[in-house]
């Protein structure tokens, strides 16, 4: 494959879950307008559920039938359709295991193809957070939401399935007997569920603001890019008990001072590819699953918030108690995998 061949096969993917991020957010917030709030919380948990959850599934079969790209095709095709549907529960559920669909079978090539580095499902992730902030914000535009982003996808469905499917290069597998196997299995959920909880947590009125809101945005984004490609160059061990160190102490300090939380963001969302990238290593052939057992913390985590829970720990000992457990199971996890041949201490 040439080079031009292979960033195309690594920016497509990236360019559509901009695109699948964007269109099931808008058409989220668009169904839910004038709707009670408990329509609200009733549609945002079963998308979520549909989105996040399903995934562990969906990737269970993805790794049993080989399924990559077509499963990415798959969800384009599925949340374009949603579009057209306008009932709000079976929009959620149509768009949501859309996305789930997509993300499966794109983060599952991210996976193989980045082989023994992280830095490629760093990358796929990462757009998803711009995708994410537009959608709520060009909800009411109906051309934008009903035409133009299901026309694009579309054009992703065809141009994924079209992509010559090269064979990935293989993953080096962590040497680690049954007992460590869970326990880093159980390390990295619990990293996950947490670093997502940490994200309901921390709702800074500032937010409401566009600036601090979009430079929020880019923080997620630029942890999430680099988190993978850091843990590379520098060791994943080594780099994250930095980053979760720094992060956490800004994390306790932004309750006063919210400008410390862009900077606590960026460095929590490396955690990301080390945490996925980490249990791929450990069961390289179920790539599907180890994905998606990721995005059902992620599930689990952000529940509280989705069910209107309240929020009693947005204080520097609440936020440095979370980040500190965090950091500590992420820790335990990576230590486990060095011993097996993996986080090289560079």
């Amino acid at each position: 494959m040439s080079l031009r061949s292979q960033r195309m096969h690594e920016i497509l993917p990236c360019a559509a879950h901009i695109l699948v991020d964007f269109a099931c957010t808008a058409l989220l917030t668009a169904s839910c307008v004038g709707s009670g709030a408990v329509s609200v919380i009733f549609c945002a948990v079963v998308y979520n559920g549909c989105a996040f959850a399903m995934q562990l599934p969906i990737g269970l079969l993805a790794d049993r039938f080989g399924l990559r790209r077509g499963a990415a095709c798959a969800g384009c095709l599925a949340v374009a359709l949603g579009s057209l549907l306008t009932p709000p529960l079976l929009l959620c559920v149509v768009v949501g295991l859309g996305n789930a669909c997509f993300h499966v079978g794109a983060g599952r090539d991210a996976l193989l193809h980045g082989g023994s580095r992280a830095a490629r499902v760093g990358r796929f992730v990462a757009p998803g957070a711009f995708g994410i902030f537009l959608g709520p914000l060009a909800a009411e535009v109906f051309w934008l939401t009903r035409c133009a982003a299901p026309l694009l996808l579309s054009v992703c469905a065809v141009l994924l399935f079209a992509q010559a499917q090269e064979a990935p290069p293989a993953a080096k597998p962590l040497s680690l007997q049954a007992p460590r196997r869970v326990a880093l299995a159980i390390s990295m959920f619990l990293t996950v569920l947490l670093r997502s909880y940490m994200g309901t947590v921390t709702r800074y009125a500032e937010l409401s603001i566009p600036v601090f809101a979009v430079a929020m945005t880019v923080c997620i984004f630029v942890g999430k890019f680099l988190g993978g490609s850091l843990a590379d160059r520098f060791g994943a061990f080594r780099f994250q008990l930095t980053a979760q160190l720094i992060g956490t102490a800004l994390f306790a300090l932004s309750v006063p001072f919210p400008l410390l939380g862009l900077p606590a963001a960026l460095l929590f969302n490396t955690t990301m590819a080390v945490t996925v990238h980490t249990l791929f290593r450990s069961a390289p052939p179920h790539a599907g699953a180890m994905f998606g057992l990721t995005t059902l913390a992620l599930y689990l985590g952000a529940l509280p918030r989705l069910l209107g829970a309240p929020n009693p720990l947005f204080t520097p000992w609440g936020l440095a108690l979370i980040g500190g457990v965090s950091a500590l199971t992420l820790l335990l996890g990576l230590y486990i995998a060095q011993k097996g041949g993996g986080a090289d201490d560079r």
